[in-house]
């Protein structure tokens, strides 16, 4: 798994950028085929963006955050791509769904 992390109009601190990669390899608990991991971390107006896009075979997955500090929406945006890895997961190992492999 690759990931990426970007920032706009800002810099990190090492605490931030941790938690940024922390999250991302997280990913890999809930879907294991995971290609690659782009994390865009953006400051704007005061406001605290982060925004995770994740690839995994044939599907993109995306989830923006807002916060107060880049913690909160690193944390934020990071349980909106659990709950959708899940949800892929779940789907494509139901016998019951047409996305579901042999």
């Amino acid at each position: 798994m690759d990931i990426h992390i970007t920032t706009r109009h800002c810099t990190l601190t090492d605490h931030e950028n941790e938690a940024a990669v922390k999250a991302a390899t997280h990913f890999g608990k809930f879907y294991d085929n995971i290609l690659r991991v782009d994390a865009i971390l953006e400051q704007e107006h005061g406001a605290h963006l982060c925004e995770y896009t994740v690839k995994v075979g044939g599907h993109t997955i995306v989830a923006k955050e807002q916060g107060q500090d880049f913690s909160r929406a690193i944390h934020d945006a990071a349980e909106k791509i659990v709950r959708q890895l899940t949800k892929l997961n779940d789907r494509q190992h139901d016998v019951r769904t047409p996305l579901a492999r042999p």
